[in-house]
């Protein structure tokens, strides 16, 4: 895993992208949820062009608040568009080519019963989105596969601390539920119209995040001053954080230089002592 995955997922489709207000809505929901949130851009309509576009406009929103861009089955635009994670559904490419890909980017599979969840464990894919586990009006007339598809998801009763796959319920969730699908086996929740629809969607955020466990953090300080970031944070996620582009930052870790292509590899501990110069080309 590239970081700490997220608790809460906020999934759009065609429906929810064509209505206009898609970035703002994202928005509001980083704001209150922070890196405790993933946003997914997923479309069966767009072109790549109009696709990267709104993709990058969504890591624009969301930058700010250190919140996850996640690119559904697109590997050239999860990369184009800096995402953090790159979700696949059925029929899209294997976990490793999207890696050759999208190297930055942690990458999770859709599943919607325990042999495809085995599957997508046995490639390799960072997380699973499992669903759906209760009925949904985003599929109207399917038969949820219910909570049992959680746990065969996971592969581990104890949970994604102790090694499994984390798992991220959907399909039906609300705040009011979330409980069941953690006692199941799920690490978050994911939902489309829950957030999406809300007529708050910061408040339906919220709502859905106090219903979650809260992610680990610890403390560095970046340029001298305190802050908290996800435990697993890597030297190029907290650049990705600040909404910094590594190719014109400097950083020093614990009095170190490390050099762009070592970012990824280093992870922050508590007390790490972080400095960032950042730089503008000139003539």
């Amino acid at each position: 895993m590239i970081g700490v995955l997220p608790r809460l997922h906020a999934v759009t489709d065609d429906r929810v992208i064509g209505r206009g207000d898609m970035v703002e809505r994202a928005a509001a929901m980083a704001a209150a949820a922070g890196g405790a949130l993933a946003v997914h851009v997923r479309t069966r309509t767009l072109g790549g062009a109009a696709f990267l576009e709104l993709a990058r406009r969504v890591a624009a929103a969301l930058a700010p608040h250190g919140s996850w861009l996640v690119v559904s089955d697109r590997a050239d635009v999860a990369r184009a568009a800096g995402a953090r994670a790159v979700q696949l559904g059925r029929g899209a490419l294997p976990v490793r080519d999207v890696r050759r890909v999208a190297p930055a980017a942690a990458v999770g599979r859709s599943v919607h019963e325990a042999g495809e969840a085995r599957a997508a464990r046995a490639e390799g894919a960072d997380y699973l989105v499992a669903g759906p586990v209760f009925a949904t009006a985003s599929h109207p007339g399917a038969a949820p596969a219910g909570l049992a598809l959680l746990g065969a998801a996971a592969g581990d009763r104890e949970g994604a601390g102790s090694g499994a796959t984390p798992v991220i319920a959907i399909g039906g969730l609300t705040p009011g539920t979330v409980a069941i699908a953690l006692a199941a086996g799920a690490w978050g929740a994911a939902a489309v119209r829950a957030l999406w629809d809300a007529p708050d969607p910061a408040a339906a955020a919220a709502a859905f995040l106090a219903a979650l466990p809260a992610a680990a953090t610890i403390a560095v300080v970046v340029n001298g001053e305190s802050r908290a970031v996800p435990a697993g944070t890597t030297l190029d996620a907290l650049l990705r954080q600040l909404g910094l582009d590594a190719r014109a930052v400097v950083v020093e870790h614990n009095r170190a230089i490390v050099r762009r292509d070592a970012l990824a590899a280093v992870r922050l501990a508590p007390g790490d002592a972080v400095e960032l110069v950042h730089f503008v080309g000139g003539g």
